[in-house]
């Protein structure tokens, strides 16, 4: 967290006037940090933190005395006139209950996505990109005067399954949620539109959403665009920031606080089952449950949804095996609502060579495993002639299909269930492949 000057946030008198150069380096310097800090916490750049504290710039963005004062922890006019109001909101809502997790975490994602026009949040399938990004929507949308406009993507049909990208349909949905007219092709739209954009799961048309998002930051100067993905959708346009699983493990030095991980297990169980008020006498099965599904919070909810029924010590006895794991809610896409057919999709999404070396390293002996062994295993099928093997393991790495293993900096390891779902047998992975594209297709 964050340390405050003082018990209450200061005040930065007027700023909307006043510019007070000398307040914020005194500010920053009471707080310990070097300029570089200050502008790792606030999102800018340490050239212009640099400038703003010589007063080689007199008269700064609002953006960046809003981005300023959030990290040096201070309020202004407007923040100490009362609560703001919730942006104005189109497209699916924001999450109801509070986010798990860390708040510095949150608070620094929320000036990223302030300070740049374009931020990717990507991470593996079920670790929440999809709720932090309307949860930082909701936190940063009233800065913007036309409010959040949150755009699904899920149900597109894969690039890889058509000889086209998705661009103009991606356009089309971010038109109509703007009502940009009745002609979702028009060329006259307002480029004054101030708004906040969420591209909400795109790991499966990169093509299309990157074009997509190169035309919507070109032609209106005013917005600015989130896109979740399970992967990197670009590099060289906007910025990155991955999210990661909750934490198992309780904080140093604060015993009575529940980790991450359990405490969303807790809240999902609900507090009205036969079995929720047990879970709180056994939070060290419970953070074993957590531990054996990584952390992943979709992971979590699927398996706290069993816990309603039953008792968390049979639940570990049996696995959870991943047909445990799935969700009977329907406002979840077709390839969330279980811990199959989320890493179905992820296959989908490569190669048949990425889909035969997975297979490959799910049977091997070992769970652990390193990649100059499965490489040299590989090169020994003769099949490197179709794909050089570093290069699939990269791309398998880079979707969390494969960890680094926590304990080992050399050595691997598959993601939970990963080895069992690319075990089945061919006829159901096709099957279920199948599947997934004419839902996408009928969209």
């Amino acid at each position: 967290m964050m340390r405050q000057v003082s018990g209450e946030p200061p005040v930065l008198a007027g700023y909307s006037h006043v510019w007070d150069l000398k307040q914020i380096a005194a500010l920053r310097e009471r707080n310990g940090w070097t300029q570089e800090e200050l502008a790792e916490r606030s999102g800018l750049s340490v050239r212009t933190i640099r400038n703003l504290e010589l007063g080689r710039i007199q008269n700064p963005r609002r953006s960046s005395i809003d981005l300023l004062t959030s990290a040096l922890g201070m309020v202004g006019e407007r923040e100490a006139t009362g609560p703001l109001e919730r942006p104005r909101w189109r497209g699916p809502q924001p999450p109801g209950a509070a986010i798990v997790g860390s708040r510095a975490e949150h608070e620094r994602l929320a000036r990223t996505v302030r300070a740049n026009r374009l931020t990717t949040l990507f991470g593996p399938g079920g670790v929440g990109k999809t709720r932090l990004a309307l949860s930082v929507a909701t936190e940063v949308g009233h800065f913007f005067r036309h409010g959040v406009v949150v755009v699904e993507l899920g149900d597109l049909t894969p690039e890889r399954h058509l000889r086209c990208g998705q661009t103009v349909t991606v356009l089309q949905r971010v038109r109509r949620e703007l009502a940009w007219g009745r002609d979702a092709t028009a060329q006259d739209d307002d480029r004054e539109t101030n708004a906040l954009v969420v591209l909400d799961n795109a790991e499966h048309i990169p093509d299309g959403v990157t074009a997509a998002t190169r035309e919507l930051l070109g032609t209106y100067p005013g917005m600015q665009v989130v896109i979740t993905a399970r992967r990197r959708v670009t590099e060289r346009l906007g910025v990155n920031r991955e999210i990661r699983p909750l934490s198992v493990d309780g904080a140093p030095g604060d015993p009575g606080r529940y980790p991450p991980g359990v405490e969303l297990v807790l809240r999902h169980a609900g507090t009205d089952t036969r079995t929720a008020a047990d879970l709180t006498k056994e939070v060290r099965l419970v953070a074993e449950l957590c531990r054996r599904l990584g952390g992943l919070p979709r992971y979590l909810e699927f398996a706290a949804e069993r816990l309603r029924t039953l008792p968390v010590k049979l639940l570990l006895a049996h696995g959870p095996t991943m047909r445990m794991l799935w969700s009977n809610d329907h406002a979840l896409l077709r390839h969330q609502r279980s811990v199959v057919d989320s890493i179905l999709w992820d296959l989908d999404l490569f190669s048949d060579e990425h889909r035969g070396l997975l297979t490959r390293i799910a049977a091997l002996p070992t769970r652990r495993f390193t990649l100059d062994a499965v490489a040299a295993a590989y090169e020994r099928t003769g099949l490197t002639a179709a794909a050089n093997p570093l290069t699939l393991l990269s791309d398998l790495l880079e979707m969390s299909l494969i960890l680094a293993d926590p304990g080992d900096r050399d050595c691997y390891r598959l993601a939970p269930y990963v080895a069992e779902v690319a075990g089945l047998d061919d006829r159901v992975v096709a099957d279920s492949e199948q599947e997934l594209a004419q839902a996408g297709g009928a969209s």
